[in-house]
């Protein structure tokens, strides 16, 4: 890329949410420190951390604005913090949303941003993103919305990254691990719904840009590298009831009430599906929650306190 070309590249601020994670700070401040993207803004927004995250960032990246919240607002919670400051302060350029355990090789912001700045029917932009401890393989390539089923799911998991195409194209929804937002956007759509108390705001928030006539745009030119186990996780009962409630939740708010009855049997294979997993691994407390949790959001039942998410879960 020329000289002047990267002269010419906007304004970019760096939304990094923190609670305890210390220990991921490091790689991550430090590659988007090394990026080379001119007069980058990089903020962490700490929810109530009880380690020593402010003390070290300040210590070690000055440059790095820090926005303490003083308790956990969870994810959405602690981006829309930030969101708010930068809206108050008129802030003009693009805003990057990124999970703290990521690292970002150089030269990606550069392609988002590009992609993102060319594109004028494009609110928003997302990076391929891989697993770190196997950078040959996707962890997500775009995002895909069943529109008669409601299954939500990552293209490309855990692919080798050499066999999927490189050439951008528009997706259905863009994961809050990195995504990427246009100036303005929130002044369009909103803030992030934080009644999500656990997944699904950042397919809310990509199903609202769409239905406001915006698009997603996925650049796998531009990569990003995820601190994610690449086995399939076991969930706690707790996290599987925030789950399932979250999702049913996006349902009931974007799905129109004429498209639910293909979409309850679609639904019903689905959490019968991750019930029975959590069955066969010897795990009926996370195979009831499953359901209950789906059922509790569709009766719209208080969330009790000890299930609600510990600082971190999100």
């Amino acid at each position: 890329m020329s000289e002047a070309h990267t002269e010419n590249l906007p304004p970019l601020a760096v939304v990094v949410v923190n609670w305890n994670g210390r220990h991921d700070l490091e790689d991550c401040f430090r590659t988007l420190h090394d990026t080379g993207y001119p007069g980058l803004r990089i903020i962490m927004v700490d929810n109530g951390s009880e380690d020593d995250s402010i003390a070290w960032t300040e210590a070690h990246y000055p440059e790095v604005e820090i926005m303490p919240t003083g308790s956990n607002l969870r994810w959405a919670g602690g981006n829309n913090y930030a969101l708010r400051r930068l809206r108050d302060e008129s802030y003009p350029g693009h805003i990057l949303l990124l999970n703290n355990d990521t690292l970002v090789p150089e030269g990606s912001l550069r392609r988002l941003v590009t992609a993102l700045e060319e594109d004028p029917s494009a609110w928003a932009a997302t990076p391929r993103i891989c697993f770190a401890s196997d950078p040959s393989r996707v962890w997500y390539d775009g995002g895909r919305v069943g529109h008669y089923t409601g299954w939500i799911k990552h293209h490309g998991i855990r692919q080798l990254a050499g066999k999927l195409p490189m050439d951008s194209r528009y997706v259905d929804y863009g994961t809050g691990c990195a995504l990427l937002l246009a100036p303005g956007l929130c002044l369009r759509i909103g803030l992030l719904d934080e009644q999500y108390h656990f997944y699904g705001e950042d397919a809310d928030f990509s199903l609202r840009i769409t239905a406001a006539g915006g698009r997603i745009k996925h650049v796998p030119k531009s990569l990003v590298l995820h601190k994610v186990s690449s086995s399939v996780g076991r969930q706690s009962p707790r996290r599987a009831w925030l789950r399932s409630r979250s999702h049913v939740r996006l349902l009931k708010t974007h799905w129109p009430r004429h498209w639910w009855l293909p979409l309850v049997a679609s639904q019903a294979v689905f959490l019968a599906g991750h019930s029975a997993w959590n069955l066969w691994i010897g795990k009926p407390d996370t195979a009831f929650a499953v359901w209950k949790g789906a059922l509790d959001e569709l009766v719209d039942r208080p969330y009790r306190e000890e299930l609600k998410t510990k600082p971190g879960d999100s």
